[in-house]
């Protein structure tokens, strides 16, 4: 019997180690697709674009036209402005699908370090993101370059590799490229 209730416990501990734990439906999460980073009175505000699927509802032929929405926020950091805009939206956010990041250039003189180390260090920062930076607020290019295409950040970024300007996270970090410079 000793033997049984042993094996039993066992059991039980081991999948309660193993079980997933904290872990989100995709469905239930809010899909990220940029990033904009720019700086007003001293502060960070991050506007992130995500799929808003809502906008697609109700169309007979299919999605068609932007169905993206765009939130902002402000913040001490890079961290808080991207929490603050999260907080805005009713699903926890999700990064994996992001493809680009756009700062401009006040930012990058401002918060150049903090942004590589927020590349580094932060969870969800991924080294194939393509990085734009801008002399034009970064939140601008964002909402509406590429507005009438179904996700405007994978336009953008499309156009990039397209003329051969896409410098990744990766590159950045490594020091191989600054980000495309975007004069307009």
């Amino acid at each position: 019997m000793k033997k049984i209730i042993s094996f039993a416990l066992i059991v039980a501990v081991a999948l309660s180690f193993s079980a997933c734990t904290g872990s989100e439906r995709l469905k239930n999460m809010t899909i990220v697709q940029g990033l904009a980073l720019d700086v007003e009175k001293g502060r960070v505000v991050a506007t992130l674009q995500y799929l808003d699927l809502n906008k697609s509802q109700g169309k007979n032929d299919g999605v068609c036209g932007n169905i993206t929405s765009d939130v902002s926020a402000k913040g001490g950091s890079i961290n808080s402005a991207v929490k603050s805009a999260g907080r805005k939206l009713p699903d926890a956010l999700f990064f994996g699908q992001n493809k680009l990041i756009i700062i401009s250039a006040d930012f990058e003189k401002q918060y150049g370090d903090e942004l590589r180390d927020y590349l580094v260090k932060n969870k969800e920062s991924r080294p194939d993101v393509i990085i734009l930076e801008t002399k034009r607020n970064a939140a601008d290019i964002l909402k509406n370059a590429q507005k009438d295409t179904l996700v405007p950040a994978d336009s953008v970024c499309k156009q990039l590799e397209k003329l051969h300007r896409d410098v990744t996270v990766s590159e950045f970090l490594a020091g191989d490229a600054p980000p495309f410079y975007e004069k307009l």
